[in-house]
């Protein structure tokens, strides 16, 4: 039981000799770029580009600066690296612009007060040498 056609199909050929047709998807002076990969007839150039890793500035502004703002600075780096991982760019370059944030904020916390300690350290020692 199938369904049958009471006519059949003959090619319309217009009275002209329409040959053999070849494609080409590239031209055929195309040379390939040094970083690109052939799929196929077709080139798919691959990157390589990651966000900055701000994880070894973020531990050291953890150490040796505002320790709690070093701390969220290295959570954004662990994040902007998983999400490299996972090959969320737009997140990892995120993420590693807060870390990027934290660290200096850190590192400026940091130095204010290393100065301002230093500030007060001098002024008692000062006030202790003037005692009778």
């Amino acid at each position: 039981m199938g369904f049958f056609l009471p006519f059949t199909y003959i090619a319309y050929n217009a009275g002209y000799n329409q040959g053999t047709t070849t494609y080409q998807s590239v031209p055929k002076d195309f040379q390939q770029c040094p970083g690109a990969k052939m799929y196929g007839s077709t080139p798919a150039v691959t990157t390589t580009y990651s966000p900055t890793n701000w994880l070894c500035p973020a531990i050291f502004s953890c150490l040796c600066c505002c320790w709690p703002l070093g701390l969220v600075a290295i959570y954004y780096a662990l994040q902007a690296n998983h999400r490299e991982e996972m090959n969320d760019l737009y997140g990892a370059e995120q993420s590693a612009s807060c870390a990027r944030s934290c660290t200096y904020a850190s590192i400026f916390c940091g130095v204010i007060m290393f100065g301002v300690s230093l500030a007060v350290f001098f002024t008692v020692q000062q006030k202790n040498h003037h005692l009778p």
